[in-house]
Formats: structure tokens, C-alpha cells, sequence
């Protein structure tokens, strides 16, 4: 069986591992099963502890250090979620798989930076099954339409755009362990079980592999140390609760720890092997930077706080509804949009009476986007991570674009007042990507197409960072289908 705890109590060896794992969210859970299936040993590093059920996101984030942004302040997020599972604990649980287009968007987006991935979409196809398995998705469209979804789904209807049901890996209600439409799931630690996961779907669970996983959590990976050039030695780690240094031998180091953590990581990596860090010889670790251009508008109407439904907070999926007429569309500027669909408030009273919709897209990834290092520090002894980060007027006219398609929608729901939220998303968020690119030209990226780091042997990146363009719907599947495309790659 797995054994996860506290890397204090761990009283084991550490050099009898055939791979350490930078992060225990969907790549690097996904990597460590791979490799586990294989035959091999793998230790998972993870600084952030178990986050109980029903634990809200921002509370558990709040203890961790923030970023400085354009702004000078500190007030970016660096962060997926920080605990055994990563972002997934939290995530809505919308489970797209990417589209041609994704892969080849050159056609429609324009940057200084290669963003047609150096793989085809059928290089996923098997990995995208597999993990469809794993996390119990055969039937992802069978979550009903919510009451707010129903009304939605009219609107879209009324204006001639298809309303289609959520693709969810959450077990429907009336399965066993079904959903109990307890509260809004967005940014919460599911109850239930009902909401894939990590740890409830049992994905680094070792019991019946060949192979083991060890999950040690309570650590920070500081930094990789170098023995020779092209070749890693040791992560060196820092143990906040004893305020301990700790040296953890490696054969292969896998960097799952999401776009800004495992770019901060390779970029603190200095040493006189690698001056720049590790990876940075051509000045490309942490740039082309992608948070998805996002927005938020809110409906509202003093009838539907007494109307069935619509009355009473959220509760179940925060979005079972959604539109991807605009994926492409002629009528959005470049050609190429995104997805349009419900989303809940994650505070549950905040529904009362309002209908949100939520509009995302894949970003151009400039090289001017991208994080570095600060010279003041945080509560581990590193820098702090620095965002520069700034949308083309391309990705601007085709997120307002996304945003009127949102009001009309409202309107025609019924809404008598429309609210478009402050946009924050240059602050970083749930979706990173971008910042170790791959591909084939070692001028022009920083991994292979296996995730090796070019011009190392035994250092990998498999997490988001390795993604050229962020894809135009929500990641977390395709991030574990290419993990697991890296990993099984992996030699």
C-alpha cells in the first residue's frame, strides 16, 4: 500500500529510488503510477499536507507565499493547490479532452514563441482512454442540466447556440458514492468521493503494481544540485516544520510541481554547471508564460430569488452546462475562441438569485510573459517568484468578444442587471502553463518530447510547463494524458 506522510516521520532510505517526483498533482500522480506499472520505486516530494474533505481553496492557500505581479505588489498566485493530490482536490471536475485545434493553433494565434505542440493529438489518444478509466469517466455527460443550467440552456437555445451537458468526472447522483449535491464543489474538497481525484480514485495507490510509491509531504525542493554537467545529483529540500536541510539522492528527477513552481525550481538551480539555471541556456525557462484569458459575468434578477432553483444557493457541479460554438467561429476575431458555460459562485450564497457564466481561451504565448526571480525571499529561504505578464490586443478583442456572447446570453435568461467581474487572471490562477516548453529545436525549447531537459540525462518536466500553447478548455485532463505519454516515453 502507498505510504503518505510527513516527510519528518519518514524513518526509510532515500537512495533506493528509481525516480523522485517534484509534486503530487495530476502529473506527477499520473507519473508515479506509470512508472509504478513499470516495476519502479518512486518517492513523491510534496510541500503542501492532506487537505481534509470539505476544505475550501482559498483558506488552505492562504498560508503560502504569494507572487509579485506588474502591479509591484504581492498579490499573484503561484499556486495550483498545495497538498497530496494538487489542484484536483479542488477543481470543478470538467473533463475536456483538447482538440485538433489545439495542437496546431499557429493558424489562428501569432506570438514570438513556438506554440504548435511538437506532438498529434493521436499521440494522446491512447493516454486520454487510460486516464478516462482510471478516474471512473465512461458516462461524463450524464450530469443533469442544475436549475440555473436549465435556464441557461433556454437562452443559448433562444439565440440559435447549442447547449450541451458538462463533461464531469463526478458519479452522478443515485450511483453508489454518487453525488450528494452538497454545496457548490468549485474551489472545495469534495465530501463525497463523488468528484474525481487524486486520492479517490486511488491513482497512487500501489497496491496491485509492481512497483511502489512513497508520498512524503510536509518538503520543499529548494533546488537541484548537479554532479557533472548534464547530470543531477541530489534535490536539495527544506523542511519547514523542523527547519531542516535535507540532501534526497536521485536517478531521475521529475519536475511535476505546475508552469511557475517547477520553472522557479530550474531557475534557482544555479550552480557553475549551470549559471543561468538549469535548462535556461538560451534564456527560455519560465518565459511564455499562459494563464488562459478568462472572464466572469453575472446575472441578476429580483424574480429569481423567489423562483425554484434559482432561490437557494448553489448546489452540486458549479457548471453543468456550456456552449462551444465559439471554439471556432468566424465571427470571433482570429477565428478561434473558447467555451462558454456556467460556473457557480464558490461562495454558495452569492447564487442566491443570480445566474454566472464563465469564458475562457487559450492565450498567444509571448516571450515577454514570464516569471523570474526576486531578490527578496519567502518563508523557505527562495526568492519570490516575479509575473510579467501582458495580453496581446488580439487575445483582448477575442475575450470581449467572449464576454458580450455572456451578456447577451444573460439577457436573454432573463437577467435584469449584468455585472462583468474585474478581470485577475494576469494574477495567475488555477490554469498555468507554458514556461518549459517542448520541442525538438534545443535553441528554441527547454524539454524533448519526453520531457527530458535538453542537454541533461536524468532531469524531466511533465506537468503543464511543457505545453506550447494552453489549449482553448480546461487542462487537467490533458495534463495527466501527456504525462503519461512522457512517462511511458521515458528511458
Amino acid at each position: 500500500m502507498t505510504m503518505i506522510k510527513h516527510i519528518s516521520a519518514y524513518q526509510g532510505r532515500f537512495d533506493k529510488f528509481d525516480a523522485v517526483i517534484v509534486g503530487s498533482g495530476p502529473s506527477g500522480a499520473t507519473v508515479a503510477r506509470t512508472l509504478a506499472e513499470q516495476g519502479k520505486d518512486v518517492l513523491i516530494l510534496e510541500l503542501g499536507g492532506l487537505a481534509s474533505p470539505g476544505e475550501v481553496l482559498g483558506t488552505h492557500q492562504s498560508i503560502y507565499s504569494r507572487a509579485i505581479t506588474g502591479t509591484g505588489l504581492q498579490d499573484g498566485n503561484p499556486w495550483t493547490a498545495c497538498c497530496v493530490g494538487g489542484g484536483m482536490q479542488f477543481y470543478s471536475a470538467i473533463t475536456f479532452r483538447y482538440r485538433e485545434v489545439d495542437m496546431r493553433i499557429s493558424r489562428y494565434l501569432h506570438s514570438d514563441m513556438e506554440m504548435d505542440w511538437p506532438i498529434t493529438l493521436q499521440d494522446l489518444e491512447e493516454h486520454y482512454g487510460y486516464i478516462e478509466s482510471l478516474l471512473g469517466m465512461q458516462d461524463v455527460s450524464s450530469y443533469p442540466f442544475s436549475a440555473r443550467g436549465k435556464k441557461i440552456a433556454h437562452a443559448m437555445a433562444s439565440l440559435g447556440y447549442r447547449p450541451r451537458n458538462m463533461p464531469l468526472a463526478i458519479v452522478p447522483a443515485g450511483s453508489d458514492n454518487g453525488c450528494h449535491f452538497c454545496s457548490a464543489c468549485d474551489s472545495r474538497s469534495c465530501t463525497t468521493g463523488a468528484k474525481a481525484s487524486i486520492l479517490n480514485r486511488s491513482v497512487i495507490d500501489d497496491t496491485a503494481l509492481p512497483g511502489s510509491i512513497t508520498v512524503l509531504f510536509g518538503c520543499m525542493v529548494n533546488s537541484i544540485r548537479l554532479s557533472n554537467e548534464g547530470h543531477a545529483e541530489s534535490a536539495e529540500c527544506y523542511i519547514p516544520f523542523s527547519s531542516e536541510h535535507l540532501s534526497i539522492p536521485v536517478n531521475k528527477i521529475i519536475c511535476c510541481g505546475n508552469a511557475i513552481q517547477t520553472s522557479a525550481l530550474l531557475l534557482r538551480s544555479t550552480s557553475v554547471l549551470a549559471p543561468r539555471g538549469i535548462g535556461n541556456e538560451h534564456d527560455l525557462v519560465g518565459r511564455g508564460l499562459s494563464f488562459k484569458i478568462t472572464g466572469y459575468t453575472t446575472g441578476s434578477n429580483p424574480a429569481w430569488a423567489k423562483e425554484d432553483g434559482l432561490c437557494a444557493p448553489h448546489q452540486g457541479a458549479p457548471a453543468s452546462v456550456y456552449t462551444d460554438d465559439f471554439y471556432q467561429n468566424a465571427d470571433v476575431p482570429t477565428g478561434i475562441g473558447g467555451l462558454l458555460y456556467e460556473v457557480a459562485s464558490p461562495e454558495p450564497l452569492r447564487n442566491i438569485g443570480r445566474i454566472r457564466l464563465h469564458y475562457l481561451a487559450g492565450e498567444e504565448a509571448w516571450s515577454h510573459n514570464r516569471i523570474t526571480l526576486d531578490e527578496h525571499q519567502d518563508e523557505f529561504g527562495n526568492p519570490l517568484i516575479k509575473f510579467n505578464y501582458k495580453n496581446s490586443d488580439s487575445d483582448l478583442a477575442r475575450i470581449g468578444f467572449m464576454a458580450a456572447r455572456a451578456e447577451e446570453i444573460l439577457r436573454e435568461a432573463g437577467a435584469k442587471t449584468i455585472e462583468r467581474e474585474p478581470s485577475v487572471h494576469n494574477k495567475g490562477g488555477s490554469h498555468l502553463h507554458g514556461t518549459a516548453r517542448a520541442g525538438t529545436d534545443a535553441t528554441r525549447s527547454v524539454v524533448d518530447v519526453s520531457g527530458r531537459v535538453h542537454g541533461y540525462d536524468n532531469i524531466y518536466v511533465m506537468d503543464a510547463s511543457v505545453m506550447t500553447f494552453a489549449g482553448n478548455s480546461n487542462p487537467t485532463h490533458t495534463i495527466m494524458a501527456n504525462a503519461r505519454r512522457m512517462a511511458v516515453a521515458m528511458r
